[in-house]
């Protein structure tokens, strides 16, 4: 484990990010088959991204490692021309929430960073919540870019009580998410103690 930024450190972290940036993508990119799977984005980013999340806060135990991969991701889709102010507004609020759940749990508590995991991931979901905020925007877009016939299914969709449910269905499939990760890295984050 790391407790300063070290270029190693920051490099790995920026590798992760890139992973994690994949994994948003892709995630996006579900998107494209129907209108529930781009509502529903964040919950599949939660749901696939505990391993990387928990694998670099275990290793970079500094303040940073949230706000530099939410960082990355927003960079890459600025350049792709895909980032709007609501992702802009969502990245920067979710990375700096989940850093103060780290520092307050001490960067080195495997639950504290699973709750800093599970506001880390509502990083994109300014990109779904813009169906809610801007509907009429949002409808004509998909309109012009999918088709007419998706565009009114996520009409259909896009009630207040499916806004609930994606933010309760990204809770829950961060942590499950979470747990995932934890699982899976436990023997690892149990040895960075020891390489230290």
């Amino acid at each position: 484990m790391e407790t300063k930024w070290t270029g190693k450190g920051f490099g790995v972290t920026i590798g992760f990010s890139l992973i994690y940036f994949v994994i948003t993508m892709l995630a996006m990119m579900s998107g494209s088959f129907t209108p529930i799977t781009w509502m529903f984005m964040t919950a599949l980013i939660g749901l696939l991204a505990g391993v990387p999340y928990l694998y670099i806060t275990a290793r970079q135990q500094v303040f940073g490692v949230a706000i530099i991969m939410n960082l990355v991701v927003g960079l890459i889709y600025f350049v792709a021309g895909e980032l709007s102010n609501l992702v802009i507004v969502t990245l920067a609020a979710s990375a700096v929430l989940a850093e103060i759940i780290r520092k307050a749990s001490g960067y080195n508590s495997p639950k504290g960073n699973l709750f800093s995991y599970i506001l880390f991931v509502f990083g994109m979901s300014g990109s779904p919540i813009y169906i809610w905020a801007f509907r009429d925007y949002t409808i004509s877009k998909a309109a012009e870019e999918m088709s007419a016939e998706y565009a009114a299914s996520m009409d259909s969709m896009a009630t207040p009580f499916m806004l609930v449910l994606m933010i309760v269905a990204t809770i829950i499939l961060a942590f499950v998410g979470g747990i995932i990760g934890r699982t899976v890295l436990k023997n690892k984050i149990s040895n960075f103690g020891k390489d230290c």
